[in-house]
């Protein structure tokens, strides 16, 4: 069975609807369907092959386009499964890791009766028990007036996208397939491509690479229990209607399978395709969403055969990624989940012999010389880290705001026009970084006092970038510098960050013109006036 995996690197914001609806906010779904690659993959093979191959490529299922999930430092990051659970008010996170001692399943753990468990239900994880949460904008816009070239009236709306220079991997697999038709297949899924909605007004394009296959785990040996944690939605079909309650049968299991109803955990979801060459929605699904897991009891253990068939998919669609599921998967096997380690290099263990430091003046001196330089590094790679980040909000600032290349940020509220933070606002920044250099605690007071704070929402500080009230570059900031304000290099902090704010680097990315946007990215007919 040939397999091939594929990376998905986005140059620009992608758009992929939740939802049909033209009504109502916008929201986009944090994965790239397969049935988008398809759909790709179809636009360049399908006036150029025959009947019987179009249809054995897609149309016949036995050509399987998996959905696009993210990476986490290579990984594939899979849905987050609904079986796991934590206890109301306890912390189930260290920063993007899982604590496996804080979750449980709760079909086969007996909380605490005193206890108000709490559904994981959001974002991927990885086999080592790293979340993602792949990062969207919002942008607003408005259709264009083909007669006078200029906004249309009414016409105002907003998309929500996956944002740009993220990296996501989908696996192709088939059976049954000639090398010929195999090779014509990855061909015309790799390169550059434009995929989504909106894909001639700043979005949707992507570079497609060959990678190495993924490698999931082997499926644990459960005898007659059947676990399937699903990857993608699973549809369903009994008598010609959508099924929402996934019966053995209607997956494939031998006869004398039972579902257990109460150890599974499942939700649903409807929505319509949009067909570009038809040019029109195709029927509603109503699926069992993916990040489900379901449960059954086996009268046998099933044969090697019988697992890979549902490795390779269950329900109907599976050629556009539906029905992929993890069958036996090791991180569901147990009442609490147990993480793999991260791959790392092996130490090297062989002792050397101890060398004792002379302790003179000349050492001491030249000892608190490098450390001093090395804090001084230090400091300032965080506060380009820090100035570069800031320089990406505003990005974001002009995208929401509609802003054109090169014109002045500039936003009306309250009758009061408001600019980007200038020279002036900087120098408050490097002034208040100088006053309090020896007080960390007394400069964060003075950058972020609600009445005189240097960096309190006012002066530009609080544009926002995007429709979230507490989405503004004050508060952005005040995240951001939270984890230093304790720290006695703080003020030397600041004072760098203030310094870099005065450089052209900061005027041309409030004005859009930064070296780094491609040219395909500086041209819209459809953003807002």
């Amino acid at each position: 069975m040939p397999q091939a995996s594929f990376d998905i690197s986005l140059q620009q914001p992608l758009v992929i609807s939740q939802q049909s609806a033209s009504a109502g906010a916008h929201h986009s779904l944090d994965y790239i369907p397969g049935s988008i690659l398809l759909g790709l993959a179809a636009s360049h093979l399908y006036s150029t092959l025959d009947q019987d191959s179009n249809w054995l490529l897609f149309h016949s299922g036995l050509v399987r386009f998996g959905d696009a999930l993210p990476l986490a430092d290579q990984q594939v990051a899979y849905p987050m499964p609904m079986c796991w659970h934590y206890n109301k008010g306890e912390s189930y996170k260290n920063g993007n890791a899982l604590n496996a001692d804080a979750l449980f399943d709760a079909s086969q753990a007996s909380g605490d009766a005193n206890r108000q468990p709490v559904q994981v239900r959001n974002g991927y994880v990885t086999e080592q028990g790293q979340t993602v949460s792949p990062d969207k904008v919002q942008t607003l816009k408005t259709a264009i007036n083909p007669n006078t070239g200029k906004a249309a009236e009414s016409q105002l709306f907003g998309y929500e996208a996956l944002a740009a220079n993220q990296t996501f991997r989908f696996a192709l697999s088939a059976d049954d397939i000639s090398q010929e038709l195999w090779d014509k297949l990855t061909t015309a899924l790799t390169g550059r491509a434009q995929l989504g909605r909106s894909r001639s007004a700043q979005f949707g394009k992507v570079m497609i690479a060959k990678t190495k296959d993924t490698k999931v785990s082997p499926s644990a040996d459960n005898g007659t229990l059947l676990t399937l944690w699903l990857q993608s939605d699973l549809l369903l079909e009994h008598n010609g209607q959508p099924y929402l309650q996934p019966q053995p049968e209607l997956i494939g299991l031998p006869e004398g399978s039972r579902w257990l109803v109460n150890s599974s955990f499942l939700r649903s979801r409807r929505y319509s395709l949009y067909n570009a060459y038809r040019r029109h929605y195709d029927s509603e699904r109503q699926v069992i969403s993916r990040g489900s897991v379901l449960r059954y009891e086996l009268p046998q253990s099933l044969s090697p055969e019988q697992l890979n068939s549902l490795q390779q998919g269950i329900g109907l669609q599976i050629e556009s990624g539906l029905g992929q599921a993890l069958v036996n998967p090791e991180l569901l096997s147990q009442a609490k989940p147990s993480f793999k380690t991260a791959i790392s290099l092996t130490a090297n263990t062989e002792k050397t012999p101890d060398i004792k430091q002379r302790d003179t003046l000349l050492v001491q001196a030249l000892a608190a010389r490098l450390q001093r330089r090395t804090g001084e590094q230090q400091v300032s790679g965080q506060a380009r880290a820090l100035f570069s980040d800031l320089c990406q909000q505003v990005a974001l600032v002009r995208r929401y705001l509609a802003i054109p290349e090169g014109d002045e940020i500039v936003m009306i509220t309250k009758g009061l026009s408001v600019t980007a933070p200038g020279k002036s606002q900087w120098g408050r920044l490097k002034q208040a970084a100088n006053d309090h250099r020896n007080n960390p605690q007394v400069l964060w007071s003075a950058l972020f006092d609600n009445n005189d704070g240097a960096l309190r929402p006012r002066s530009g500080w609080e544009l926002p970038y995007s429709p979230t009230a507490s989405n503004t570059l004050s508060e952005w900031l005040q995240a951001k510098l939270e984890p230093y304000k304790d720290q006695t290099d703080f003020p030397q902090l600041i004072g760098q960050l203030a310094a870099l704010g005065h450089t052209a680097e900061w005027q041309d990315s409030c004005k859009g013109s930064t070296n780094t946007k491609s040219k395909d990215d500086q041209h819209s007919t459809g953003d807002a006036a």
